[in-house]
């Protein structure tokens, strides 16, 4: 192999390049994201791995809404989805959040409504309030629909990966 290059080590990285992701969803590894509006808030959608509410060191502090759904709990979750919400740029701390959500491409589909706890990162504090949820989602696309102080609610696409 004297002087040859070895161009086949690029090659993961060139498939990699050739995807192609709307720039308001994004995707690393098991966190996916989308953002939108709804009324005048600025919303973010992520959904991430799930979260510990309990123990010695718990990643969420729970501090209104429905109970967190429990990692050890029965459902066993295997994902967090959550909403950041702003407005005019800024956190929202209060607000009637609803997030429901159901099988991309399947208009006739049910939504299932997530039970949306107000929650923030435990060692940040308030600043990082969000609203959501664990929950238990298989791997595919899924359109998300979210809906602030009962403003005409946003829709948003996102694709799940596989857990494993």
């Amino acid at each position: 192999m004297h002087g040859l290059r070895p161009y086949w080590i690029l090659a993961p990285a060139l498939a990699l390049a050739a995807t192609v992701v709307p720039a308001s969803t994004r995707a690393t590894e098991q966190n996916v994201s989308a953002s939108g509006k709804t009324g005048p808030y600025e919303v973010t959608l992520e959904i991430l791995p799930p979260e510990t509410f309990r123990g010695d060191h718990p990643a969420m502090a729970w501090d209104g809404g429905f109970r967190p759904v429990r990692i050890d709990g029965p459902k066993h979750p295997n994902h967090h989805m959550v909403v950041f919400v702003k407005r005019n740029g800024e956190p929202v701390e209060y607000a009637a959040v609803d997030i429901r959500f159901r099988p991309a491409g399947e208009p006739d589909a049910s939504w299932t409504s997530l039970p949306v706890a107000r929650m923030h990162d435990a060692r940040k504090g308030r600043q990082t309030t969000h609203f959501g949820n664990n929950v238990d989602l298989a791997a595919g696309s899924y359109a998300v629909a979210v809906d602030v102080d009962g403003s005409t609610p946003t829709t948003l696409h996102v694709t799940v990966p596989a857990v494993g």
